[in-house]
């Protein structure tokens, strides 16, 4: 784990990529921000989480890093062990943390508690959807006030060039640096199950609502119609082993003056 921090004193906000080694844009973000002649108000932290898998262009190396917290120092894997390391970091900080998919649907962000505190901070990413995975748990933003953003496809230029402006964005509308913002007003969707399968191709679209009877996914020949109406989530063809993505409901708007929906 590499840490860096910007500026003199103790940061109040932690930046964090490559949780999986494989999403590079997040870390991408922090060097155009180093090689830029913007000036922090504030000092902040910068982690790259899971170094190791960074250098190798593994994703992990031996378990899934979001999936471990709050880790173990005395684990014989990799990743719960800097699971732990992470979440000595990030303790006492608010978290954006940066992320990229086989997803379609991005930018958006998540939220994985349901504390006004975090709901504030992803409105500071100007961006105009929140996905909130309180139900399944876990996650490096779990434990803090925190979220994580979705820029796009893997390495693709796109994704780490989103990744850049909504940083800029965040620092920005946090009071970090001097630059014009608008905190986003976003539609919030809920999750509240998973879609499980192997090998199937998703046919629908991320964000779109999937009606009752509608097929969202095929595998030679088999279709996978929705059991109830639902909106997917972080759907892809090849983005998980054993399940397709996730469903959610549309739940409403975070509003300005009201964290909560």
């Amino acid at each position: 784990m590499h840490v860096e921090t910007l500026g003199d004193g103790h940061p109040d906000y932690t930046i964090v990529a490559c949780v999986h080694g494989d999403e590079t844009c997040g870390w991408h973000a922090f060097n155009r921000l180093k090689a830029s002649d913007v000036t922090l108000r504030a000092p902040v932290k910068f982690v790259l989480a899971n170094e190791r898998a960074f250098k190798l262009g593994y994703r992990f190396c031996d378990v899934d890093l979001n999936r471990v917290m709050p880790g173990d120092t005395e684990s014989d894997k990799h990743e719960v062990r800097l699971a732990a390391r992470l979440r000595r970091e990030l303790e006492g900080t608010k978290v954006l943390d940066f992320h990229s998919t086989e997803s379609t649907g991005c930018p958006y962000v998540i939220v994985t508690g349901e504390d006004d505190a975090s709901r504030r901070l992803a409105q500071s990413t100007g961006l105009d959807r929140i996905v909130d995975m309180s139900h399944l748990g876990g996650g490096v933003t779990g434990p803090v006030t925190g979220v994580a953003v979705e820029c796009g496809y893997y390495d693709e230029e796109g994704a780490a060039s989103r990744a850049h402006r909504i940083l800029l964005h965040f620092l920005a509308a946090e009071g970090l640096i001097d630059r014009p913002y608008a905190r986003s007003t976003p539609e919030v969707y809920e999750v509240f199950d998973d879609a499980p399968g192997q090998g199937f191709t998703f046919v629908a679209d991320n964000f779109r609502e999937v009606a009752e009877g509608e097929v969202f996914a095929e595998k030679n020949g088999t279709a996978r119609r929705a059991d109830t109406d639902f909106y997917p989530v972080l759907m892809s063809t090849h983005g998980y082993d054993e399940r397709i993505g996730f469903m959610a409901r549309h739940v409403g708007r975070v509003e300005e003056d009201s964290p909560k929906c």
